[in-house]
This record gives structure tokens, C-alpha cells and sequence, in this order.
């Protein structure tokens, strides 16, 4: 076995860098405990926030679209159908946006210590991930308030996240790459958090959109995601055979703003 390691200037295969990031794990959960303490430090309610936030949503959506629109959620009660959805927009939401700043956010470490910069990035999903697991709790009352049993399908839920996880990451690595160049990308991403949940069927029914335009939903991936989470959560549930188009068209676009990613991130020095 060769005891040396060759650096050089030229860019990692995608082989190289996914093992540099494996050695790295620990500076991702580093990262990511870094940004927990930092986010809820000398708060009074603490990690209750990832539950309190997503709740005042869920009443205001439940509220407008459900009771004053009457907007139809089939046989899911409208609140555990927004809920199903929501869950999902904050975590692709809270990737992305933290996602894409965590390059300028680390803009000391980076230039100081040499590291695969895909860790920064993967450590705002992992804090996603942990927010994530606490307010999942929101929709579990509601099962029981409603007497809804869980579908069996609820074992893929993980499948689910991984996906949602995926749409985030594909995001910030086109913008993440390509904005070192182009920085008005980065006054692109509220846009996209802000504005993207309106064609995303968060929080109405996909059977609302006129059937010519239903293809166009699919081109979205977040569509994919939140209707396999719901697919995920209730039987009576059905999810539109485009769904895997959608998500092969995503993994394609993870794959190549992967590549573009790596390739690019040598300049990240000069963009933070």
C-alpha cells in the first residue's frame, strides 16, 4: 500500500471526492452540532421553535385554503394534508436556503482549512434532519384526533426524506456552483422558497390543477416529493404514474450539479 497521498491541482473524480467525503463525516456532524447550539442558544423555548414554526403554518393554511376557500383534499382530512405536505416544503425549504449560504457562512474556515466543501451543505441537512424528526410529531396526534390509521407505506417514509433531501441538494449545488460567477443567483433562492411552495401541491389537491397543465406539475420535483410522502402516509392515496419520470429527471440533475459542484468548488476562496 502506497503510505503517501498525492495532491495536485487538478479536480477529484466523483469516486475520490465521495470518499473524502465519508472521511469527513465527523467535521459534518461537527457542523452541524456547531449550528444547533448557534441557531437555539439563550433561547427560552429551544428546540421547541422546529415545532412551534411549522404550526403557526399549519393553522393559517388550515385555516384560509381549508375553512374559507372549502379547497378539497378528497378523503384526507384538509389538516393532515397540509400537514403531509408542509413537513416536507420545510425541510427542502431549509436545505436550500441554508444550504446556499453555508459557503459565504464559512467563509474563514474555508480559507484556512482544505476540506471537501460538499460537507457544509450536508450539514444543513443533517440540522434539517434533526428539526425534521422533532416536528414530525405534529402529525402524529392527528392520526389519532381523526382515527386514521397510518398506511404500511409509512416504512418508505425514509425513502421519502432521502428524496426531499436530494431536491434540496441538487439546488444548492447548481446555484453554489454556478454563482461564484453569476452571483445574482443567490437573490434567486428566497424566490425560490418563497414562491416555489405556490406550484407545489402543499397545500391543494393536484386534482386542482386543469388536466392540460398536469404534466407541467411534474416537472417540478418538489411535486414528486410531497405526493410520495402523502403516498407514504395514507392508503387511500394514489400517486400519478409521472412520478418516476420526476424523480429520475432529479437524479439527473443531482448527478451533473454534482459534477459542476466539484469541479467549481477550488474558486469557492474566492466567492466567500
Amino acid at each position: 500500500m502506497n503510505p503517501y497521498t498525492l495532491i495536485t491541482s487538478e479536480p477529484d473524480s466523483m469516486q475520490v471526492y465521495l470518499k473524502k467525503i465519508w472521511r469527513s463525516r465527523s467535521l459534518i456532524l461537527t457542523f452541524a452540532r456547531r449550528d444547533l447550539k448557534v441557531k437555539y442558544a439563550q433561547t427560552y423555548l429551544g428546540l421547541a421553535w422546529t415545532i412551534l414554526q411549522p404550526a403557526t403554518g399549519i393553522v393559517l393554511y388550515t385555516f384560509f385554503f381549508g375553512y374559507l376557500l372549502e379547497l378539497d383534499s378528497g378523503s384526507v382530512p384538509f389538516v393532515l394534508y397540509v400537514t403531509s405536505g408542509l413537513l416536507a416544503w420545510n425541510f427542502f425549504a431549509y436545505g436550500v436556503f441554508q444550504g446556499t449560504a453555508s459557503i459565504q457562512e464559512s467563509a474563514q474556515v474555508i480559507k484556512k482549512i482544505y476540506f471537501p466543501k460538499a460537507v457544509l451543505p450536508l450539514s444543513k441537512i443533517t440540522v434539517g434532519l434533526v428539526e425534521l424528526a422533532i416536528s414530525l410529531v405534529l402529525i402524529i396526534p392527528l392520526f389519532f384526533w381523526f382515527g386514521i390509521m397510518p398506511s404500511w407505506r409509512i416504512i418508505f417514509l425514509p425513502v421519502a426524506v432521502l428524496l426531499t433531501a436530494l431536491n434540496a441538494m441538487s439546488l444548492v449545488f447548481w446555484i453554489s456552483a454556478l454563482s461564484y460567477r453569476f452571483r445574482d443567483l443567490i437573490h434567486i433562492v428566497p424566490y425560490v422558497i418563497y414562491f416555489g411552495i405556490w406550484v407545489t401541491p402543499v397545500f391543494y389537491a393536484r386534482s386542482l390543477i386543469p388536466e392540460i397543465l398536469q404534466p407541467l406539475v411534474w416537472v417540478n420535483p418538489m411535486a414528486a416529493s410531497v405526493e410520495f410522502w402523502r403516498w407514504c402516509y395514507f392508503d387511500a392515496y394514489d400517486i400519478s404514474p409521472l412520478f418516476s419520470l420526476s424523480v429520475g429527471f432529479n437524479l439527473l440533475l443531482v448527478i451533473i450539479g454534482f459534477w459542476v459542484y466539484t469541479r467549481n468548488e477550488t474558486k469557492f476562496t474566492d466567492f466567500a
